[in-house]
C-alpha cells in the first residue's frame, strides 16, 4: 500500500512516498505552507501517487505529551480530510526526535541546503519508522 508521508511546518511540509509491501520509502520535495493552496497540492499528490495511507508526523514531547505544536498538526489533519477521498486514511505517528535525526544525517550538508532537506528527510524517517513498525 502506498503511503505519503508528512512532516507539517508552519512555513514548509516535508513529504516522503512509500510503499508497505516492497518495505521502500524515499523523500520528496518539500512545499510550502500556503494554506489551503497546500492542502490541495497535498491532495493532487495523493492522486498522482495512488497513495492510501497519508502519515502525519505528530510532534510529541520528550515525555509523550501534546503540546501546542500537536494542536496545530491536528488542525491540518482535519482540514487535509476534506479535501481527500474516502478511502484515504489519515494517521497520525509519534515524529519525536526525527528533526535531530534529520539534522545530524546531514552534518555535512551545507548549513542553507540542510535547512531546504530538513522536512523532507524528516518525513522520510516518519516514513520509515512507521513501515518498520507494521
Amino acid at each position: 500500500m502506498k503511503v505519503l508521508a508528512i512532516d507539517y511546518g508552519s512555513k514548509r511540509i516535508g513529504l516522503a512516498l512509500g510503499d508497505t509491501r516492497l518495505g521502500i520509502a524515499l523523500p520528496l520535495e518539500g512545499i510550502e505552507n500556503r494554506g489551503e493552496k497546500t492542502l490541495r497540492t497535498i491532495a493532487d499528490k495523493v492522486k498522482e501517487f495512488g497513495a492510501h495511507i497519508i502519515l502525519i508526523g505528530l510532534p510529541l514531547t520528550p515525555r509523550g505529551r501534546e503540546g501546542q505544536r500537536v494542536r496545530e498538526v491536528k488542525d491540518f489533519s482535519e482540514k487535509l480530510k476534506n479535501f481527500l477521498s474516502e478511502d484515504v486514511e489519515v494517521l497520525l505517528w509519534d515524529e519525536r526526535y526525527t528533526t535531530e535525526e534529520a539534522y545530524r544525517l546531514m552534518q555535512d550538508v551545507n548549513p542553507k541546503k540542510r535547512e531546504k532537506l530538513k522536512d523532507s528527510l524528516s518525513a522520510y524517517l516518519i516514513l520509515l519508522e512507521y513501515i518498520e513498525n507494521l
